[in-house]
């Protein structure tokens, strides 16, 4: 659940595939392919991912299906059969081994000296995308999966293998290097969008390798948004009631020393709680002339944004002094003393029934 809190004296927001990649087409896609974005649906680079999985090397190097590893995962959403590719040369992983290991998306921000080089992770992204084992090399024969590791090294870590000898005997650094000149030129600031693959990485959790695994990234349908009021059960007044053209609840009054938990519901035109959606709870403590709100918002939305009001009057006012239910104009006040009312307002995203 997600937590936002609120206080009187400085109001602040606290923010308490199972697939191997599919083949693309034979042309090289540079950043002018970004675009997440569609009419009606939005593809996220930092998509939600179970935290741990438990994994296993079946074949490694000329044995693996292309890549330096066969992998399976055996638990998760995730579970499945991916080719793999390693990112750290100061640790060892063999085949057959298996690990439990922490899971993120190569653009969130990673765990801090696990890699040489991070701000690269994107360049790597891009080389997952153009499939470039098998493809002719301008330096001379095809594309190994050993020209594309070295590669990879390259980019993420300060060193590199020598004589690389999991590769086999058909990989060449001059080739290794023709890729990591591509990215550098194509694919500084790439994002995969709809139909590519994002590289997802698994630290273990003994010490040993970390990898990284393509995932294809889909269109989902873009969250609507839709604002939200917290309603008390007792001892709240809907803005209709008060003369407002706009649907909302103020609560009170709340006499010093209450702390109360209220529902907050989206969509509820007309006050009517039953067209709306129950999307989390609202948390009031009114104590020693101080009030803190915290917005418990249910972890299947997000929060577009908050506004909260606490003050002596049942509504704030606006600049001339007249009553208003704008959430552009709530404000905490300081110094409360005797009952108080409370507005508390946000904006939700979410998938909406």
């Amino acid at each position: 659940m997600k937590k936002l809190l609120l206080a009187c004296l400085a109001v602040t927001v606290i923010g308490l595939y199972s697939c191997e990649t599919e083949p693309a087409d034979s042309e090289i896609h540079g950043v002018e392919a970004l675009g997440e974005l569609s009419e009606d649906c939005v593809v996220s680079v930092t998509p939600d991912l179970p935290s741990i999985v438990n994994a296993c090397t079946t074949a490694q190097g000329e044995d693996a299906g292309g890549t330096f590893f066969d992998l399976t995962i055996s638990d998760t959403e995730l579970a499945g059969d991916y080719g793999a590719w390693c990112v750290d040369i100061d640790l060892d992983l063999g085949d057959q081994e298996c690990f439990e290991a922490s899971v993120y998306s190569s653009y969130e921000t990673l765990p801090a000296n696990f890699f040489e080089n991070p701000q690269n992770f994107d360049l790597v992204n891009w080389i997952l995308n153009q499939n470039f084992v098998g493809k002719e090399s301008t330096s001379g024969g095809a594309f190994t999966f050993g020209d594309v590791q070295w590669a990879i090294w390259e980019l993420i870590d300060d060193n590199n293998c020598q004589t690389c000898s999991d590769f086999g005997s058909d990989w060449s650094i001059d080739r290794g290097q023709e890729i990591v000149d591509a990215a550098i030129a194509n694919g500084e600031g790439y994002e995969p969008g709809e139909g590519d693959v994002l590289a997802i990485v698994l630290i273990p959790n003994n010490f040993r390798q970390s990898v990284i695994i393509p995932i294809p990234l889909g269109c989902e349908p873009e969250p609507s948004c839709e604002t939200a009021f917290a309603r008390g059960d007792n001892g709240n007044t809907c803005f209709l009631d008060e003369g407002f053209s706009r649907w909302g609840w103020t609560i009170g009054p709340l006499s010093e020393g209450a702390e109360e938990s209220y529902e907050i519901y989206a969509a509820a035109g007309q006050c009517d709680i039953n067209k709306g959606e129950l999307v989390g709870t609202v948390d009031v403590s009114y104590v020693g002339g101080d009030v803190t709100v915290t917005y418990n918002i249910d972890d299947d939305y997000t929060v577009d944004e908050t506004h909260t009001y606490a003050g002596n009057g049942m509504f704030p006012t606006d600049k001339k002094g007249k009553a208003t239910v704008a959430p552009g104009q709530y404000s905490i006040q300081e110094n409360l003393s005797g009952d108080i009312y409370v507005i508390a307002h946000a904006v939700v995203c979410g998938d909406f029934d």
